[in-house]
């Protein structure tokens, strides 16, 4: 048996596939599908992007996609998604099982009036290859494809899907009414990110003036995460999570800093944002291998504070990136000897 870990290179976003094979069957679970392009970009989409080339591979060995977690709306982790199941023979066959707290399922769970300014859209490209009628919303999609049960994923709950063991981290039900209003469309949130990196900083003086500047945004307050367990094997998928949300529910939990959440992996929240990773939550956790999933093109992520967080948690703490190029300039020529190994490329997928 073996479980694998491929952080696709979905650009500003994240696409993350999990399987686990076992001698009879391979489970496989994707988390978020990237922008638009980690699907396919040009006319029509039609040259494949990490994505669609993930689901090529799958759908040669037979196999489906026994689960797809969308974490939260925003569109560097929706749209490749919605463009995998516009597309004939890919999501919209493959897949067998959708978790999404969409604002339809959210007011029925709050018990509140829909929404209905609030539905996805799922327009459609004039290509060949697009079979799915013009109008539709996500949601309905969806339902036509009987994949989607409308449950909504909150913390505190464990749940079962196969091998996969997940207890849910985020969101609460507080997030969940925050949520509950017409969305904007989605903005850049100088909550969240800046624009600029800080590579210019060491990390000695990172650390020295560090103070926690909390991220505020809603949609990413109500992003899916969990810890998944397979196999005595344990990993945290943050999403785009509050840092003090996964702090609130890890302590109800019972973890301290006396007795930490033990974990293989973490994959930092919002690709590294400062404003995501803070010492109270790192406090919380044993973890020696971190994931970024960022091509460095947006909002100056990954954020060395939060590198410098992490490396000064724990000595042996290695912080993995999927693209190359992003670990550039990141150290100032005088930390290379000290951080050089420790911040490194993950050129292929983890296998466990």
């Amino acid at each position: 048996m073996a479980t694998t870990i491929r952080l696709l290179e979905a650009s500003h976003g994240d696409s993350i596939l999990v399987s686990h094979s076992s001698e009879v069957s391979t489970f496989n679970l994707l988390i978020d599908g990237g922008p638009a392009k980690a699907f396919g970009v040009g006319p029509g989409r039609r040259r494949p992007g990490p994505l669609r080339i993930a689901l090529d591979e799958i759908k040669e060995k037979g196999q489906c996609v026994d689960l797809v977690i969308l974490t939260h709306i925003d569109s560097d982790h929706i749209k490749g998604l919605i463009e995998a199941f516009k597309t004939e023979g890919y999501l919209s066959d493959l897949t067998k099982r959708v978790w999404l707290n969409a604002s339809r399922n959210i007011s029925d769970y709050l018990n509140e009036a829909e929404i209905s300014e609030n539905a996805i859209p799922f327009s459609t490209w004039d290509t060949p290859e697009t079979s799915v009628s013009e109008g539709k919303t996500f949601e309905q999609i969806l339902d036509d494809l009987d994949c989607w049960r409308r449950e909504v994923i909150v913390a505190e709950e464990v749940i079962i899907e196969g091998p996969f063991k997940f207890t849910i981290l985020s969101p609460t039900d507080k997030h969940l009414r925050r949520l509950h209003y017409i969305w904007p469309a989605e903005p850049f949130s100088p909550y969240t990110a800046g624009e600029k990196n800080d590579y210019d900083q060491s990390v000695s003086d990172l650390l020295k003036n560090d103070a926690f500047a909390k991220d505020i945004s809603r949609t990413n307050g109500s992003s899916i995460a969990f810890i998944l367990e397979v196999e005595q094997k344990k990993f945290l998928f943050l999403g785009d999570s509050h840092a003090c949300t996964i702090v609130e529910t890890l302590e109800k939990l019972g973890y301290t800093k006396e007795n930490k959440l033990a974990v293989d992996y973490v994959k930092l929240s919002h690709h590294g944002s400062h404003c995501n990773t803070s010492v109270e939550m790192l406090d919380l956790i044993e973890c020696r291998s971190y994931l970024i999933s960022t091509d460095g093109t947006k909002h100056g992520h990954p954020h060395k504070r939060t590198l410098a967080r992490i490396l000064n948690a724990h000595s042996d703490n290695i912080i993995y990136f999927n693209y190359e190029h992003a670990l550039k300039g990141i150290l100032l020529a005088s930390e290379v000897a000290i951080y050089g190994s420790r911040l490194r490329y993950l050129n292929r997928e983890i296998q466990i």
